[in-house]
């Protein structure tokens, strides 16, 4: 592999990095904001559980990004590996 093709393998390394880091950071803001709600919930009385709603709801947007960020890969990924194996195939 040539000096431009290690640069593009380091690149699309860094941007799974990236997104991880990203997905991790969104996690822990929602489970710290979620902790928050529920002792607000806890001390103001334990009528109505309302911050189920924020829970389920954000939640839906964390396990999309959780998707994104550990199962979806780029295009571009696809494409570098469809040709690895081609080439490991000898076509």
């Amino acid at each position: 592999m040539d000096e431009f093709g290690e640069l593009a393998v380091r690149e699309r390394e860094a941007r799974r990095i990236a997104r991880r880091q990203w997905f991790w950071l969104h996690f822990v803001v929602y489970a710290t904001i979620q902790i928050f709600l529920l002792i607000v919930w806890t001390i103001t009385g334990h009528n109505f559980p309302w911050f189920v709603f924020p829970l389920f709801g954000w939640g839906i947007f964390v396990a999309g990004h959780a998707a994104f960020a550990y199962i979806v890969r780029d295009p571009e990924e696809i494409m570098v590996e469809r040709e690895r194996k081609r080439t490991e195939r000898g076509e």
